[in-house]
């Protein structure tokens, strides 16, 4: 008997929420509100996330040309400039990187072509 005298009151209470929605479109912005507007520039290096960390499987690798392939990309990188850390977080050489193993890098955000790695880390 209580429980059903609560479902009764439930509804009768819900029932009104049902009678309030709104139907009133918004309101317009003032006309002398100020505009949000960034120029490409902006829009660009905002958007632009090439220096931040991908992660990949070493396809190819020419350690002379200085070129690998990661999800069948060509990857640049400078092999005097590079940096290569090992499994243990110490630096090594590029001569560590074989085919098939798994890295993580990081492109080199000077580089107009968004295409040269500066760090290499392996996992």
């Amino acid at each position: 008997m209580r429980r059903n005298l609560f479902v009764i009151g439930m509804l009768a209470v819900s029932a009104q929420c049902l009678v309030i929605m709104p139907n009133a479109t918004p309101p317009a912005p003032p006309a002398n509100a100020p505009q949000k507007w960034a120029s490409p520039e902006t829009k660009a290096t905002r958007n632009d996330d090439s220096s931040g960390l991908r992660r990949g499987r070493i396809e190819k690798i020419n350690t002379g040309g200085g070129t690998f392939h990661v999800y069948g990309q060509r990857v640049t990188f400078d092999s005097k400039r590079v940096k290569v850390y090992g499994r243990n977080g110490k630096p090594t050489s590029i001569y560590a990187l074989r085919v098939g193993s798994d890295i993580r890098f990081t492109l080199d955000a000077t580089d107009p072509t968004h295409r040269r790695v500066s760090v290499i880390y392996l996992d």
